[in-house]
């Protein structure tokens, strides 16, 4: 029973062994892939945000990017399922992809640091300077319209002859 137990295991270990990944004869290069995997994040993101305006100015994003970098389909799963196998290849891919993305994200928030700037600057010029001379002439016109507005007692005891 140990024996035919023994040789089941061997035989299930054999057969899971792990195959060396073939390198395919057309892989595509570490950072051509982390510029491809970089331009398929961006266009997938901006399928979240408006998917109608990227589908009018593109019609297909996958063939696009295939078309810009002048691969094809089977080239990119190919060398994708290489990639994958090859977790440090990988792993070093996405890094580069991942300080790309922070470098673009610097320069978009230092856009639109800059945009809030020139905006609070505009608001603030087109707020009225404050006349100093204006302002102390309609001082002394509400100060005069005070007086005048005082109650005057109609009802003053005249002086008996």
């Amino acid at each position: 029973m140990k024996t035919s137990l023994l040789v089941a295991f061997a035989v299930v270990f054999m057969a899971c062994e792990n195959k060396a990944m073939k390198k395919p004869s057309n892989l595509i290069s570490e950072d051509q892939m982390a510029a491809i995997l970089y331009d398929m994040i961006l266009i997938n993101s901006a399928k979240g945000i408006n998917k109608q305006l990227l589908e009018k100015n593109i019609k297909n994003p996958e063939k696009y990017i295939y078309k810009i970098y002048n691969i094809d389909s089977l080239q990119f799963v190919e060398s994708n399922a290489y990639y994958t196998y090859k977790s440090d290849s990988y792993k070093a891919i996405y890094e580069k992809i991942e300080k790309k993305l922070e470098a673009q994200k610097k320069v978009y928030e230092a856009l639109a640091a800059e945009e809030k700037r020139v905006k609070d600057s505009l608001k603030k010029n087109r707020r009225p300077k404050l006349d100093t001379l204006n302002l102390k002439r309609q001082k002394q016109i509400e100060a005069k319209l005070k007086r005048s507005l005082r109650k005057v007692d109609t009802l003053q005891k005249l002086p008996q002859k």
